[in-house]
């Protein structure tokens, strides 16, 4: 069957019609005539499964990652970067008109990723065994067979060179991958890299590493930071253990932001893209205005955005769920003579409201994941006092949900996209909201 593509979906498939009906379509591109199979049928859509290019886009470009198509972690990398922007930001913009009848005069144009290759400062790959050697691998679309992968390209140079002598010294000392039987082995590497420094987190079974290991990935230039996570739970979404093992150097990887001084553990968040992260924090900081008595943050993680806005506010209360984030976030504050801003661990909506029938708060700053504010945290804005709401998102349909929601008590001024994680679907934004 053959079919016109007249757009992208928000996971990047190219959608046609078929029986009057869309048909996604992994692989294909907008205004490409396709040929297709239907593998689902759905009531009111198909999916299915791209055949043969019938007619070609002009945008279309030959990807250079032999697993392209197979890992679906870079949808995108078929299409010229320029048209990639483009898709996304329309993506943005029929999202938001659709589901919070939102005006495309309040989106402004998408801020460019520089990069847009070996742009990702941090790797979580599977260990696999390969002609008796142990690789790194990416799972398969939708599956959990591991694929055995040489390099990726949308790492960092540094992080995969790295990477690549981290496995040198695992297999001279002939370590294997995990087995689920002995629940022994290597079964995650979760490596970071910040301005020359590594962290690395060995994901294994019940093993005892050998000290000569240790040392020798030590050695490494720009290692600062070793542990071992002990991990043997089966079919698991969670790729570290309980059991997490410092093995050497510093406990946390230290960096600098914008003057500030930040130390992050293993387990902590950070954006994975550092150069546009400093852009993001930049839109941030130009909509939070000066002279303000009382500054929150929701999701605050280690801090960043908080202890960017400290000469904002007279006082700034931070709030995250995850305890070592919350602790990172405290440090991080008494590191940079940051007395006037604290961070509290707990519910987001819980907490938030604790604090709101206490004082008023007149910024609320807003970092949720990409399921985007539960209903709990939108109705605490939605009854809060606070003049302004800066909200950054990185889920368009999530944010177009809540804020078809928050835009009956706050006016959005401007949306400020950001191209985080290019080759990809995903799309960052800040949005400005002022009280009615």
């Amino acid at each position: 069957m053959e079919t016109k593509i007249v757009r992208l979906g928000i996971n990047g498939e190219g959608i046609g019609f078929y029986q009057r009906k869309p048909v996604f379509i992994k692989g294909a591109l907008v205004d490409e005539v396709v040929e297709f199979q239907i593998t689902k049928q759905f009531p009111k859509y198909y999916e299915g499964k791209l055949i043969k290019i019938v007619q070609k886009s002009k945008n279309r470009v030959k990807p250079n990652c032999k697993v392209q198509g197979k890992c679906d972690g870079c949808p995108f990398m078929i299409l010229d970067y320029k048209k990639q922007v483009q898709e996304k930001y329309n993506n943005l913009v029929q999202t938001l008109q659709k589901y919070a009848n939102l005006s495309s005069k309040v989106i402004m144009p998408v801020v460019e990723n520089t990069r847009p290759f070996g742009y990702r400062n941090q790797c979580k790959l599977p260990f696999v065994m390969q002609h008796g050697k142990l690789v790194n691998a990416l799972y398969l679309e939708n599956s959990n067979h591991p694929y055995a992968i040489d390099t990726c390209l949308v790492h960092e140079k540094e992080l995969e060179d790295m990477r690549f002598q981290i496995l040198d010294i695992l297999n001279k000392y002939n370590l294997k991958a995990y087995d689920h039987k002995t629940k022994l082995g290597m079964r995650y590497l979760v490596l970071r890299h910040l301005q020359g420094q590594y962290q690395c987190t060995l994901v294994t079974g019940n093993d005892v590493l050998d000290k000569k290991v240790i040392d020798e990935l030590l050695q490494l230039p720009g290692m600062k930071s070793l542990y071992q996570s002990i991990q043997t739970t089966k079919n698991t979404p969670e790729i570290f253990g309980k059991k997490m093992i410092h093995l050497g150097g510093s406990k946390f990887v230290q960096f600098t932001i914008d003057d500030l001084v930040m130390r992050l553990s293993v387990q902590s968040f950070f954006q994975l893209n550092t150069l546009q992260a400093e852009n993001l924090y930049k839109i941030v900081k130009e909509m939070v205005p000066y002279g303000l008595h009382n500054l929150m943050e929701v999701y605050s993680g280690i801090g960043g955005i908080s202890l960017l806005l400290k000469d904002h506010a007279k006082k700034i209360v931070g709030i995250e769920y995850i305890d070592s984030a919350v602790r990172n976030a405290n440090e991080n504050a008494k590191r940079n003579h940051a007395e006037h801003v604290e961070f509290y661990a707990g519910d987001a909506a819980e907490v938030a409201t604790r604090f709101m029938k206490k004082q008023v708060f007149d910024v609320v700053v807003v970092d949720p994941p990409r399921s985007g504010l539960d209903d709990a945290m939108v109705q605490t804005l939605m009854n809060s006092k606070a003049k302004q709401i800066v909200y950054v998102s990185c889920n368009p349909s999530t944010l177009a949900k809540n804020l078809a929601i928050l835009t009956k008590r706050y006016r959005v001024e401007k949306i400020v996209p950001v191209d985080m994680f290019s080759q990809t679907q995903h799309l960052e934004s800040v949005t400005l909201l002022k009280r009615l």
